[in-house]
């Protein structure tokens, strides 16, 4: 077995695992939690006949390893039963709110990487003068901001600039796709702001630690153009740094959009989970815990799976 099939299968390993504990830790947290799925799903006034009938159809009669296995097997299905609040199939409901989280999320890596990565080489090409300072600065000041307090301070000004802007405004993506991009651009914008900030530091220290190691140093001293130094040299080898920190960076987004959610009035992941929370909504918390936790999860492992491609020292580590 070569050494790229084996690191990638102790990945898979290591990711599977790490899943099932996940999924565990889950299913045990809203185990001990005060309440019933039944209760709230036939309200205050049913009979004990009623509930007990409830929880036979439900399973929650079964023992807890039974009700964990078919939990487990529901999430890897998607079938995760009916909404204890809403009365639908909690996976049509997560897939229906899917759109605004996932697109926000992508506008704003877009954001983060076209803004971040010219500034932190421009910025790393002359550390210490004016235009490094300001980046410098301006990276400090709006990477202290939250991203709601950022998002508040938007919908203020381009209500103020803008007669025709109301915020909450949301377009279908099958109905108006450019419509559901535009207003999609000024929350992933507000969350994009802090992480931007986050990668140009980053970035900006990766690319001038790699701008005075010694391979650098020959490569000018054989005549090669700064711009060539800087294209085929320092990027590829910061590249690796660039792979972990834009990992951290796109979970921290999926974070952020839950809560800019709000304050847009978005249709998103972050209402839903709120509303689940409200009406202590067990079925559809769970699923929705564990479908989010799965995505920083596969992050974390799709970056180390790039990270090694980018640099093979990693795989013998």
């Amino acid at each position: 077995m070569g050494r790229k099939t084996g690191f990638l299968i102790s990945k898979i390993l290591e990711l599977l695992a790490t899943l099932i504990l996940v999924s565990l830790l889950t299913f045990v947290a809203f185990s001990v939690i005060p309440g019933d799925t039944a209760q709230v799903i036939l309200g205050p006034d049913a009979s004990q006949a009623q509930l007990d009938a409830l929880r036979a159809e439900l399973g929650l009669d079964k023992p807890l390893i039974v009700q964990y296995l078919n939990w487990l097997l529901g999430l890897f299905t998607f079938n995760l039963g009916k909404s204890a609040a809403f009365g639908v199939p909690v996976s049509g409901l997560i897939a229906e709110r899917l759109p605004v989280t996932i697109g926000m999320s992508i506008i704003a890596l877009i954001f983060v990487i076209g803004i971040s990565y010219p500034l932190s080489i421009l910025s790393a090409r002359r550390p210490g003068k004016i235009l490094d300072q300001v980046f410098s600065v301006l990276g400090h000041v709006l990477f202290a901001i939250p991203p709601f307090v950022l998002s508040l301070l938007s919908i203020i000004a381009a209500t103020a600039l803008f007669s025709g802007f109301r915020a909450g405004q949301y377009y279908r993506p099958e109905d108006d796709f450019a419509g559901f991009v535009g207003c999609l651009m000024l929350p992933s914008f507000c969350i994009a702001l802090p992480k931007i900030a986050m990668t140009f530091k980053y970035m900006r220290s990766s690319i001038i630690e790699q701008s005075s190691s010694e391979y650098v140093k020959n490569a000018k001293g054989h005549g090669l153009t700064d711009l060539r130094i800087m294209m085929r040299h320092i990027l590829p080898n910061s590249n690796v740094s660039a792979i972990t920190v834009i990992s951290i960076v796109l979970s921290d987004i999926l974070a952020g959009s839950l809560i800019v959610e709000q304050v847009f009035n978005l249709p998103g992941l972050g209402r839903l989970l709120l509303a689940g929370i409200a009406r202590r909504d067990f079925p559809l918390l769970s699923g929705m815990v564990f479908y989010i936790a799965f995505i920083t999860v596969l992050l974390y492992f799709t970056a180390d799976i790039l990270g090694s491609i980018a640099d093979p020292r990693i795989r013998l580590k």
